[in-house]
């Protein structure tokens, strides 16, 4: 799953060069990225307003205007609001605005003045590395507008009937289309459990097993297939919660 890159930077010529900086490191690293530039801080928001999640690490270019907004900054504070969690990148020719980011818990402030690639690259790798075990605790489904990142703690069990499948999380629940075969390659190493033809559980909201069924931290009991029964308890039986 590719990390989403956000950049806002109202001097377009500078933009670019940063564009292919950030794509020159990621490849060399192996770093698979999708980047969206912006040079309209609203533009920004509003994108992001509907799905903040989507947003991995986001670099702002600030700085103070005329009327003494900080540009970029308002913006950075609208996403925070938002339930944005991104990393935050500053960059700024204004050092003395780096205390004004505070508020945003940014990930980091670069000082233009003095930034170089050899202080650059390290700050942004490690960015990277830290979205990324993000990213991979996310499950992603649905596409375009209607594309969601759920994490995957959020998560108590899929349901797939007629080739739709409908993922039960955080009180709510999302329907979509994905094979079974798919979404079980995908989440069984992430610890989930195929328990029934229909059903796939986050074994981290298991609360109790008994014969036939499993009862989740949300209150809903599901039953367990004949055919995966053993699988079910040799599972389940290490992690001593199963009880006849």
């Amino acid at each position: 799953m590719p990390m989403n890159i956000y950049t806002f930077n109202n001097n377009r010529n500078s933009s670019e060069d940063h564009i292919k900086t950030l794509k020159d490191i990621a490849s060399e690293h192996h770093y698979n990225i999708h980047i969206f530039k912006y040079t309209n801080k609203d533009e920004l928001v509003f994108d992001l307003s509907s799905h903040p999640e989507r947003a991995d690490i986001i670099f702002l270019r600030i700085s103070k205007s005329k009327d003494d907004e900080i540009t970029g900054l308002e913006a950075a504070k609208s996403l925070r609001k938002l339930c944005c969690h991104a990393l935050l990148i500053f960059i700024s020719a204004n050092k003395q605005l780096a205390a004004n980011t505070f508020p945003t818990f940014p990930f980091y402030f670069f000082y233009l003045k003095y930034l170089t690639l050899e202080q650059f690259e390290p700050v942004y790798l490690k960015a990277l590395s830290l979205a990324e075990r993000r990213r991979n605790n996310l499950f992603q489904c649905g596409s375009g507008a209607d594309e969601h990142y759920i994490p995957l703690n959020d998560i108590y069990y899929f349901e797939i009937f007629q080739r739709i499948t409908t993922v039960y999380h955080s009180n709510t629940s999302f329907s979509f289309y994905m094979s079974m075969s798919r979404l079980e390659k995908e989440l069984t190493p992430k610890g989930f459990l195929r328990i029934h033809r229909s059903f796939l559980i986050n074994m981290r909201h298991i609360d109790q097993i008994t014969d036939r069924t499993v009862r989740l931290t949300n209150g809903f009991t599901l039953p367990i297939g004949t055919t995966y029964l053993s699988q079910v308890r040799k599972m389940l039986s290490q992690l001593k919660i199963y009880t006849l």
